[in-house]
């Protein structure tokens, strides 16, 4: 359909050298047809105008849409000849830089949404988004307009600095994030978590005068040698992730004896008491005769399986010590971390797994098949068809296996014994304010530390190390790192040391307000950010800073600093 030549031309940018000819419908496509209207044009090489016209072409471009429907401008360009004589092109297409770039399929507005897209919602959300705004697009489309964004370098000078580390691959590779704590803004990523990458950065941006780190010896080194005269301030955050560490070390090497010393759930309850509600004594559990040895399946025996050779792996460890080996040594010869070697050394027995008890559809319905079976129903088929009428709709084997252990036990299943939990989850109640605990923690906190006067003694210093961070007591620090060297506890020594070699930062963490908090805040955006484009936009994109550095900046709406 044809329109008034009044104000087509606004459709475009640049009127006077582009200008809209028709406008027609095809296919739900709106189609904008354009010519040329300049009657010279420059040549790209050496600059100079021509008016000889060589040929023409058709150019397809892809606009924003209009009103829902997708937009396609079909251009037609010129070929000139170059009359220059010093000109190594004899003929050249004519440009359109306000509409878009040489070998374009797509106008510069266009390109510049889709990239606005792209930082907000990465490669395949961008997409979907694009799609229901009528623009014609591709995940890699989108992901091609974030890479060719630039960089501006103009940057106000940053006075306190927060550093942490981030993930490029959990457990394999880490980057290193820089935040402006003033401004509230990520301003550049490292490629590592070393600390001459440190170094060099901040002798490159000079004039920092707050460093906020954590309890990482990369980052203080890097930071003394980059910015000696910048205070250097310990995130009270790590410190008391630093403290908790330190107690689940120190349970992992009691994990034997607390394992030996497991209560049962009855004594976690809130009713305590020996009786039943009828005031009757309980009927104790029944346990397995040494001559009736309890018949595994499958999963059973390839986790006994599993445990023997961590067992042999732990005595080969212990061997190894005894003939002289480094902990680096053994770790090297075994395919261990070192972690894992001082673990088995530092433990006075083989230090099991803490069990998993796997949650299945069956759960819910676990208190009435125990008062079933304790009423004398052990048939698994009649069980499963009362189950059904309950609303249960798995297969009979899964009820089947779930009763297999209560067999093995005898008549009666075995009151469920309450296992240990996960060591690290003890160690945090252990740190946690005694107030603030619940019930149920309570009653684990006193169950281990009545057995074991060791981590009485831990519990003691994690409260007053916890109060004394919380309530920013720097004064109470040299008398709390006497009493942890003198504790007697080999865990809580170490942690003394440690604190002792980072001694300023740490009394500057108690003692300044500054925190890596809001960078924890960039950190979590930066994964939620990473993840949508994983894979997908590398840093190989941009030096030096990695496309990832331009989606945080962009998805904050501001620009990059540096």
């Amino acid at each position: 359909m044809a329109a008034s030549p009044g104000p087509l031309p606004v459709l475009l940018p640049d009127p006077a050298r582009v200008s809209v000819e028709r406008v027609q419908l095809a296919e739900g496509v709106v189609v904008l047809v354009a010519g040329a209207t300049g009657e010279t044009a420059t040549c790209p090489v050496c600059g100079s105008s021509s008016c000889h016209v060589h040929s023409q072409y058709g150019r397809t471009l892809l606009d924003l849409s209009w009103q829902g429907a997708r937009v396609r401008i079909e251009l037609n360009a010129r070929r000139f000849y170059c009359r220059s004589q010093d000109c190594r092109r004899k003929i050249f297409t004519e440009r359109f830089p306000s509409l878009t770039v040489a070998y374009g399929r797509q106008t510069n507005r266009h390109r510049e949404l889709l990239k606005r897209v792209g930082y907000a919602l990465g490669g395949q959300g961008g997409f979907r988004l694009a799609s229901q705004l009528g623009i014609d697009s591709s995940p890699d489309t989108i992901l091609r307009a974030v890479k060719r964004g630039g960089c501006p370098v103009s940057f106000p000078p940053v006075k306190a600095l927060g550093v942490d580390d981030w993930a490029w691959r959990k457990g394999q590779r880490y980057g290193t994030i820089l935040v402006d704590l003033e401004r509230h803004q990520p301003i550049d990523l490292l490629p590592d978590r070393e600390s001459g990458t440190l170094e060099k950065w901040l002798e490159a941006h000079p004039g920092v005068e707050i460093i906020s780190r954590d309890r990482a010896g990369a980052y203080a080194d890097g930071a003394r040698k980059g910015a000696p005269q910048a205070l250097q301030v310990a995130d009270r955050f790590h410190l008391l992730c630093n403290l908790t560490q330190a107690m689940q070390r120190l349970l992992e090497r009691l994990a034997v004896a607390l394992r030996r010393s497991q209560i049962s759930e009855a004594a976690l309850s809130k009713d305590l008491s020996s009786t039943d509600g009828a005031g009757t004594p309980s009927e104790a559990p029944v346990t397995v005769s040494a001559s009736e040895p309890p018949k595994l399946n499958r999963h059973q025996q390839q986790s006994q399986q599993r445990r023997e050779r961590r067992k042999a792996r732990y005595e080969a460890v212990r061997a190894a010590d005894q003939r002289g080996l480094t902990q680096r040594a053994i770790a090297r010869e075994f395919g261990l971390t070192r972690k894992t070697v001082r673990r088995f050394l530092q433990a006075t027995d083989f230090p099991e797994q803490a069990p998993r008890r796997r949650r299945t559809a069956l759960e819910p319905h676990r208190e009435y098949l125990e008062k079933r079976w304790a009423e004398g129903c052990h048939n698994a088929s009649r069980l499963w068809r009362e189950l059904q009428q309950k609303g249960y709709t798995g297969q009979l084997s899964r009820v089947k296996e779930f009763l297999q252990p209560w067999r093995s036990q005898g008549p009666k299943p075995k009151l469920h014994l309450h296992k240990l939990p996960g060591l690290r989850l003890v160690a945090f109640w252990l740190c946690k304010p005694a107030g603030d605990r619940k019930e149920k923690e309570q009653q684990w906190v006193q169950s281990v530390t009545n057995d074991h006067p060791e981590i009485t003694t831990a519990e003691n210093l994690a409260q007053r190390f916890r109060d004394m961070v919380k309530n920013r007591k720097a004064g109470d620090l040299d008398v709390w790192l006497e009493s942890a060297e003198t504790s007697g506890v080999p865990e809580f020594q170490g942690f003394a040391m440690g604190i002792r070699r980072d001694h300023a930062a740490v009394v500057a963490g108690l003692e300044q307000s500054w925190s890596n908090g809001q960078v924890e805040g960039q950190v979590h955006r930066l994964k939620l950010l990473k993840r949508q484009m994983y894979g997908r936009a590398g840093s190989s994109c941009c030096e030096p800073v990695s496309c990832h550095s331009r989606v945080v900046r962009e998805a904050t709406g501001r620009p990059r600093r540096w």
